[in-house]
């Protein structure tokens, strides 16, 4: 037996609902999911209990944002196909939709066989929209694209267990004296920690360092308390430890 696509509707106008309701049900295909004016949180219930493959969406309500709903829909079920009913023919509208996920769009001026088309080609995973939709949709992704490729990318960097701790305590504001005794190793040892450090953040000062290291989330990584302040750049390479504000001064980490 053929599995029947079921359907529901979201709407806040009663006349709209009961004439695509008593078209619908002459479709053998399609079955109707209970009484489908119903309240948006009732309606659309959270995770896998989702019992509708297709929710039409009246776009012209006024109760409650169909693109919001077209979005909240996607996000508690992504496997639901939404087509928005009665969209004026307006380019930033349709995109609207499908950017909010909408799987197809019906016209004010389209026809009910528009309508059943729609709804048995989403249903088979297709996207029917007109040439100029597909073109600007393309057009839209093409931009996303160039956006995204323009971002600074970061550089890879691989820090050993040692650097990273490191790399913590200077974030914590410790001199390298300091470092050198929470970790029981020469102070040698840590100038040169830092030092590789540096290197592979390709900065030349501990301010740098650790604002390059928030950037890679590697401090967040580490554990590390959030910085209380980053001291007046006029003052020299010098960040606030979260204690390092007693009378009133910030700690200065100059390397000693």
């Amino acid at each position: 037996m053929k599995q029947l696509i079921r359907v529901g509707i979201v709407h806040d106008y009663q006349l709209f609902s009961d004439v695509v309701t008593t078209l619908l049900h002459q479709e053998e295909e399609i079955a109707l999911i209970g009484d489908i004016a119903l309240d948006f949180d009732d309606m659309v219930p959270r995770g896998d209990s989702m019992l509708l493959d297709v929710v039409l969406i009246d776009a012209t309500m006024a109760r409650m944002s169909a693109v919001h709903v077209t979005r909240e829909i996607k996000r508690a079920s992504p496997a639901v196909q939404v087509i928005a009913l009665g969209v004026e023919y307006c380019e930033e509208d349709v995109l609207q939709f499908i950017e909010a996920g909408a799987s197809g769009y019906i016209l004010k001026n389209a026809s009910y066989a528009e309508l059943l088309h729609t709804i048995k080609a989403v249903h088979h995973g297709l996207t029917p929209c007109s040439p100029r939709i597909a073109a600007l949709v393309f057009a839209r992704i093409a931009v996303l694209t160039r956006e995204q490729s323009q971002l600074p990318r970061l550089h890879q960097v691989n820090l050993t267990r040692r650097e990273r701790e490191v790399l913590q305590l200077i974030a914590l504001g410790h001199r390298n004296g300091e470092i050198a005794h929470q970790l029981d190793v020469a102070l040698d040892t840590v100038k040169r920690h830092i030092a590789n450090i540096f290197k592979k953040f390709q900065v030349h000062g501990r301010r740098a360092v650790i604002q390059k290291a928030h950037e890679h989330g590697i401090l967040m990584e580490t554990g590390c308390t959030p910085l209380v302040g980053i001291a007046d750049p006029s003052a020299g390479d010098g960040v606030a430890s979260p204690g390092g504000y007693r009378n009133g001064r910030t700690r200065n980490l100059q390397q000693n």
